[in-house]
């Protein structure tokens, strides 16, 4: 299965998902709980992350362009190409380190400004897939 075939359906359902935990109030839940919850919100970003970027170097190559098998080389190349607008590009820059501090870096401290990030990530990821879309079977 082509890597544009497996990212567009489970970047859609990805992107949906983490929006729905973004929006689930959990305040009234035990800390342990919401602890649990966050931890589940954290991955879920990263993995939409790395569906997200895959995807757009998945549309970036039908349309003919050579684009390298990294995160910021695509993320670069779809700027370039429009994909990405001029005013989303530090924000999925942003959101590219934001993950590699999860991934890479975990420290517990730095969650919670991570996760006060998230639902802006959520937006920017959702925006530039929607302008996808329609261009990239």
């Amino acid at each position: 299965m082509a890597s544009g075939d497996l990212g567009k359906d489970n970047l859609r359902r990805a992107l949906d998902g983490l929006a729905q935990a973004l929006a689930l109030d959990t305040s009234a839940y035990p800390e342990f709980v919401r602890d649990v919850l966050d931890s589940g919100r954290i991955q879920k970003f990263e993995y939409c992350t790395e569906l997200f970027w895959k995807h757009l170097r998945a549309c970036l190559l039908a349309e003919g362009l050579d684009v390298p098998n990294s995160p910021r080389a695509a993320l670069k190349a779809g700027l370039e190409r429009g994909f990405v607008k001029d005013g989303e590009y530090q924000g999925v820059l942003d959101l590219l380190a934001d993950r590699n501090t999860c991934s890479h870096i975990y420290r517990q401290t730095l969650m919670p400004a991570i996760l006060s990030r998230l639902p802006a990530h959520c937006r920017t990821m959702q925006s530039v897939f929607s302008r996808l879309r329609p261009l990239c079977q």
